[in-house]
């Protein structure tokens, strides 16, 4: 009976930390091989077991419901996670268009796509920022915390999810806070070439502007990037705001 109640608890807890170890995108273990978040989801869950108390006993059919319920609590818990990584990406994809990179493409091998090129280094900076910060150690306080508010078995109406609309706009205003003056500058830079080929028609415009744009582009990069870690420390506080909210 004591073997059943720890192989039931750990099924849950394994469930609930699932989306963060097995789902592809852009979040900080996200890169990692396989087989490595297969052994780091087995040891958490392990850890988690140990240290949290079932107050809710799962048996027979309800273990079902209680597995898809811990499982939507980490979905939520990932999602917040996912999204602040998602932005800076997004808005590097934005940057990479204006600058001339839009064909340009970095091939991600754990997810065998094509990722942008500026995104893909504002990525990775993101994520070695998340480990320089100790923001690694927040996420896994914050999945404790999720363990000690909401035990294992509990329902998913206890969860108090916030308008995710709201949150999903003030993540991405904060990412665009790290690109919008680059993008401001280069729009301008792009009115400059249009009324310059609508005065010289006969120059060609792309192959002589082209080298420019991505002249300043980077040169703008280097000048406003300096002020970055502001804005991704930003960002990850946002998430964990986000977790503390749902979960308390």
């Amino acid at each position: 009976m004591q073997l059943t109640t720890t192989v039931t608890e750990f099924s849950l807890v394994m469930a609930r930390l699932l989306p963060f170890f097995i789902s592809s995108g852009f979040g900080p273990l996200q890169r990692l091989p396989g087989f490595v978040r297969v052994v780091l989801l087995c040891t958490f869950s392990i850890a988690c077991s140990f240290m949290i108390e079932q107050h809710n006993s799962v048996a027979g059919s309800q273990w079902v419901f209680a597995i898809l319920g811990e499982f939507f609590i980490g979905v939520a818990m990932f999602f917040a996670l996912q999204l602040a990584f998602v932005a800076i990406t997004f808005w590097g994809r934005v940057l990479d268009m204006q600058i001339g990179f839009g064909a340009a493409g970095v091939i991600d091998p754990t997810n065998k796509n094509q990722d942008p090129l500026l995104g893909s280094i504002f990525l990775i900076a993101g994520i070695c920022l998340f480990y320089v910060s100790g923001m690694h150690y927040e996420l896994v306080r914050g999945m404790v915390f999720s363990f000690e508010v909401l035990p294992v078995g509990s329902s998913v109406f206890a969860l108090k999810l916030p308008n995710f609309a709201s949150m999903i706009t003030m993540i991405f205003s904060i990412g665009l806070f790290m690109f919008a003056p680059i993008i401001i500058l280069m729009w301008c830079l792009d009115v400059f070439i249009g009324l310059l080929s609508r005065t010289m028609p006969q120059m060609n415009i792309y192959f002589v502007m082209l080298p420019l744009k991505i002249f300043a582009g980077i040169f703008l990069l280097s000048i406003f990037s300096t002020h970055s870690k502001f804005v991704f420390e930003r960002l990850f506080e946002q998430v964990f705001i986000f977790w503390n909210g749902m979960l308390s």
